[in-house]
């Protein structure tokens, strides 16, 4: 493991050394005072005068042509009028990017009067007597004119073209530019950065440069925030949780204090999960192909690769080398062709139709944009189709980068298809094994109890049943039925709800058939279809044509909730008929229609028929369903009877269909009582309930317990994922990169069409970024290389950017993945040559560079600011005071669970399914996936191991990154949908309910505690510690108890609505007489985790 451990010393004191100076610092105040008296000035006007007197140059006019713009937000830093202050890159070349390049810059096909404004030489070039640009003379400078003209035919920006022309501070800067020879340069990100002298050798560098811009903007940092405020900042950037009691106990707030927490926190695995949640982002991390089908992928070796990177503190240059080409390097070891998985995390299709090689090129193109936004903050995706508008960067360009992509040994296909592939064994499996291992024997204990404290409820339940010999029981329910048809049969409901088709005759149909739920039912649990006979068909049999046989290709169950557009599939579990066809019949038909097993898939070439069976007599199949329906009000349950034979003319005529409420024998069988309807039976007959009918009593009772079914059902969920746990011990197939022994030809392709291919290039990398050495190879291992080549002028500016967005929300770029001319400027430039120079020097050092963030007091000042200072700068640009801001959902979760003390450690392993409403997956897959918790302590592993498919990210997670492509910008939610949902999903009401049940001493039982006088206080300020991680004042402490008494008095009133409030996610139901005080507790424990103060980062 490296070591990032540095001395004091080093960041701070006279010990640092800046071996080159630093660029003179502009007073913008002064800037703006100054031009405002030049802009009165009879200098300005008569400018003014000589611009428009020369409008009408018939030979100028066709010079620039239509000049199309593009707006951004001025710059903040453009404001100048020295010469010796104006910076091309800084001041000039964003407003020629954004007025001008759209038409006159490197997009050829875009280009007007063919002039180029993007390049010295075009832009100077003389013209037949004029130039745009004339160093040193505005008069004959075009560029000029055109800016300042007040005619509508000749001003640049043309008035019809919607745009903002140029401001008074953009003009001033072209201006001085021109004036002082109009000296050219490269964008400030494309070159390469130099270490800046520190303005003052004695301060921390980071605040030297923040102090020194804040001295001319009239201000200075911010006093320290409060030690606990400071610790629980640190802590949640660091590692995404609070810091818990005995850490801020421990801290007193002494630099020696504040050095050992970082040293601490950088080294908790904590941290690593933190770091790669920033990196699967960036990285496209899914667990899910994407698109339509959506298959499951076996890529999670990789995150916990990923992991262990952070953990270890590998070097970015590393990092950086193994993902892009640790197949390619020498003798490489397992672990490293793993890392390639990076550049094959993008989505894959594998819709029906699609041409492999389409697909295949879109995987190519992926990776070349993410490269392009991970590691060099550029807008590659702008290059698909054409010239960049506005970077150096050519559609040439953009192709020949995407040629060390493009021979990669894959097909295009998707799903398990999608090679190449490394066998991988994770080492973290056998740990997950082992946990749930031991779960399972917890459970199968709790189930044990729990079917004996069953069975005693049965037997009262009998007890009663026989004493009062009810003569009553309904097992089958036929609600009024609507019917449908594809193909144009009309359908006619008689009064005992059978339902006889007539009209159209089509050869194959599907009859969509919708039942109103009757009231009584609380669930549905299966549904009986019977086919008819009627004097109408042929043959008297069953259909209105062909010899009369029916054949059903398949069945599927829907339910339609009241309001909702969609449908919700649900699944089939079973099926049994009274009577089938033999496969081994003589007849016409296909043999495979015969078992009504086959109506469970949706194959059009197999189903269920009676043919072969002479006598002529309703037939009957019961379908169960794998879990029961919960019926709410409204709801519409839909069957689908599909008649798709490949012969025809076998379409059901007749039939009427029922819905069972009963689970167990009802929804099994076609014949037969019930064993209720048996007891029913038995009783009115006035005998006696014997043994086997009690067996399947019994049975039939425990599937409607709820409590025994809870248990039933973690125990059994506990198994299953045991069992999915064992699977996953197998080598998983992991997307890897793996070259093809031939290289594929790569082309250009024309309007970014796939197939529409134009001249061969090269591999080669972006000129403007870094020349490719000469007599390079050019292997994907060279081109990782050359992203991490120290003389590269974006990779270590990028990788700062993120690591200060990390610790202060923002980064000094706010455009995280735009580099290029449309991005933002840097809010401190040399400040960021600073860090990117020192990145490079500590060997890719991450840790190195977070701990220099840290240790500033630019990171340790208070956030409170003054109105001044917020009126002045609104976005804490100039880093006046501390950031703060929301936290994103996934820490939210995360440090709900921390907090509680619910949170699991375990480290790696396959995914895990965090709470998440029912049925969300089944509705946007269309039943292709079905959604289960995981139980036991999976469930409280950390956001960053949570299953993530790319149709349906996790639903707790608002506004996070979608993961279908890279994305490096700061997300977070601030919304009442999310608010709404904070106070009522199942993660955080457990997490209240484990909180509340921790701070009175770990019982399980808030209630069972002294509730009077100092316990009661004590209480509280150790909730507020674990959630605030400080102490409450007596204010807030007054009101909190107020809100406990109050709730305690409502749940006094309401002892089973409070049982109810508590029983919670895997949290056990408390004790009758506790349960007012637990849910009061709960509830408080609830109000602290939904305080702005619990989701924000100081």
């Amino acid at each position: 493991m490296r070591s990032s451990k540095i001395e004091m010393k080093q960041v701070s004191g006279p010990g640092w050394k800046a071996p080159r100076c630093t660029p003179k610092i502009v007073d913008r105040r002064s800037n703006v005072a100054t031009f405002a008296r030049w802009w009165g000035s009879r200098t300005a006007r008569a400018l003014v005068n000589v611009a428009t007197s020369n409008r009408h140059r018939p030979a100028r006019t066709a010079l620039i042509g239509v000049w199309v713009l593009a707006s951004i937000p001025v710059l903040t830093q453009a404001s100048v009028t020295h010469a010796d202050d104006v910076s091309f890159s800084r001041d000039v070349l964003p407003v020629l990017s954004d007025r001008c390049f759209h038409c006159h810059g490197p997009d050829e096909s875009n280009r007007e009067a063919d002039l180029r404004l993007d390049v010295e030489e075009h832009a100077k070039e003389d013209r037949g007597g004029y130039a745009a640009i004339v160093p040193g003379n505005l008069e004959d400078s075009e560029l000029w004119r055109r800016i300042m003209t007040d005619d509508e035919y000749e001003v640049m920006p043309p008035t019809d073209s919607h745009r903002k022309p140029l401001t008074e501070s953009e003009r001033a800067a072209i201006r001085e530019w021109v004036l002082s020879g109009a000296t050219w340069g490269k964008h400030w990100s494309l070159e390469v950065p130099t270490r800046p002298e520190p303005p003052a050798a004695d301060r921390h560098p980071i605040d030297a440069f923040i102090e020194s811009r804040l001295a001319g903007e009239g201000f200075s940092l911010s006093g320290r925030a409060a030690p606990h405020t400071q610790l629980k900042r640190l802590t949640l950037d660091l590692t995404g949780l609070s810091p818990t009691p005995q850490d801020v106990a421990d801290f007193d707030g002494s630099d020696q204090a504040w050095n050992d927490a970082i040293d601490r926190l950088l080294q908790s695995p904590r941290y690593a999960e933190r770091m790669a949640m920033w990196w699967l982002d960036a990285a496209r991390y899914s667990d899910s192909d994407g698109f339509q089908q959506d298959a499951t992928r076996q890529n999670w070796p990789w995150r916990d690769w990923v992991i262990r990177q952070f953990r270890d503190n590998k070097s970015f240059r590393d990092f950086t080398i193994e993902q892009f080409a640790g197949d390619l390097l020498p003798d490489a070891t397992e672990e490293q062709i793993l890392a390639t998985c990076f550049h094959r995390n993008h989505m894959t299709n594998g819709e029906g139709g699609r041409d492999p090689e389409e697909s295949r090129i879109d995987y190519v193109i992926d990776r070349v944009n993410t490269t392009g936004t991970v590691w060099l903050g550029l807008t590659l995706g702008c290059v698909q189709c054409h010239s960049h508008k506005f970077d150096p960067i050519s559609h040439q360009d953009y192709y020949s980068l995407s040629a060390f992509f493009n021979s990669i040994d894959e097909d295009g296909n998707a799903g398990m298809k999608a090679k190449p592939y490394l066998d991988y064994t994770s080492p973290h499996v056998s740990d997950r094994i082992d946990e749930m291992a031991s779960f399972v024997q917890q459970c199968e204990a709790e189930h044990e109890r729990a079917h004996q404290s069953a069975e005693q409820r049965f037997d009262d339940w009998l007890r009663d049943k026989v004493e009062s010999k009810s003569a009553d029981h309904r097992v089958w329910w036929t609600p009024t039925p609507s019917a449908s048809s594809s193909e144009g049969t009309m359908f006619r409901v008689e009064a005992d709800q059978t339902v006889q088709t007539h009209g159209p005759n089509p050869t194959q149909d599907d009859y969509r058939v919708a039942l109103e739920v009757p009231a009584p039912m609380e669930q549905v649990s299966g549904f009986r279809i019977e086919v008819l006979p009627d004097d109408s068909h042929v043959e008297k049999r069953f259909t209105r044509d062909g010899n009369g046989e029916f054949a059903l290709t398949s069945v599927l169950a829907m339910v339609r909730r009241q309001g909702s557009p969609s449908e919700i599939p649900l699944e089939l579990r079973s099926v049994v008929a009274d009577v089938e066809a033999d496969e081994k019949r003589d007849t016409n038909w296909d043999q495979r229609y015969a078992k009504v097993g086959k109506t469970l898939n949706d194959d059009a070439r197999d189903g269920w028929t009676t043919e072969g069976v002479e006598k002529i007599e309703p037939h009957v199949a019961v379908y169960q369903l794998d879990k029961p329906w919960q019926v709410r009000p409204g709801d519409q349950f839909v069957i689908l009877l599909r008649q798709r034979s490949t012969h025809g003319r076998a379409n059901i005529g007749r039939f009427k269909i029922a819905l069972a409420a009963e689970r167990g024998e009802t929804v099994r069988r076609v014949d037969g009582d019930s064993p209720i309807a048996e007891l029913v039976r038995t009783l009115n007959d006035g005998g006696e309930v014997g043994e086997a009918l009690r067996k399947r009593l019994l049975a039939q009772y425990l599937l409607g317990d709820a409590d025994y079914q809870a248990v039933a059902k973690k125990r059994d969920s506990a198994k299953k994922q045991l069992a999915d746990l064992k699977n996953q011990a197998k080598p998983r197939k992991v997307m890897v990169l793996a070259e093809r022994e031939k290289p594929r030809e790569t082309h250009i392709l024309v309007r970014g069409v796939w197939d529409a291919k134009g001249e061969t290039v090269q591999r080669a990398v972006l000129p403007s970024v870094l020349d490719w050495p000469a007599n390079q190879a050019t292997s994907r291992l060279d081109l990782a290389h050359w992203i991490v080549d120290p003389e590269n002028p974006l990779t270590a500016r990028v990788a700062v950017n993120h690591l200060w967005q990390i610790m202060f929300g923002q980064g000094l770029v706010r455009t995280p993945g735009d580099f290029g001319l449309q991005g933002e400027l840097p809010t401190h430039p040399r400040l960021l040559d600073w860090l990117a120079v020192e990145l490079i020097e500590s060997d890719w050092d991450l840790q190195h560079i977070l701990r220099l963030i840290a240790t500033s007091e630019s990171y340790r000042q208070s956030s409170v600011a003054s109105a001044e200072l917020l009126a002045s700068d609104p976005d804490n640009r100039l880093l006046a005071r501390a950031p703060r801001f929301r936290l994103p959902a996934w820490m939210i979760r995360d440090n709900a669970l921390h907090v509680s003390g619910l949170l699991s450690t375990a480290v790696g392993g396959p995914p895990v399914r965090p709470y998440q409403p029912e049925g969300v997956w089944a509705e946007i897959t269309m039943g292709r996936f079905d959604y289960q918790p995981s139980v036991g302590p999976a469930q409280y592993r950390r956001t960053v191991y949570a299953f993530w498919r790319r149709s349906s990210a996790p639903t707790f997670l608002f506004d996070s990154a979608q993961r279908r492509v890279c994305e490096v910008g700061v997300r977070r939610t601030n919304t009442p949908l999310h608010a709404l949902t904070l106070l009522n999903d199942i993660s955080m009401l457990e997490a209240s309910r484990a909180l509340a049940d921790a701070v009175a001493g770990g019982k399980g039982q808030a209630g069972d505690t002294d509730q009077t006088g100092e316990a009661v206080d004590d209480r509280m300020k150790d909730l507020a510690m674990r959630v605030l991680s400080r102490e409450l004042s007596e204010e807030e402490l007054g009101e909190l108890k107020a809100v406990l008494d109050s709730v305690t008095e409502i749940y006094d009133g309401d002892p089973e609505m409070a049982v109810e409030y508590c029983t919670v996610g895997q949290q056990p139901p408390p004790r009758t007489e506790f349960a007012p005080q637990t849910a009061a507790w709960m509830t408080v424990a609830s109000l602290l985790l939904n305080l702005d103060e619990a989701m924000t980062r100081e």
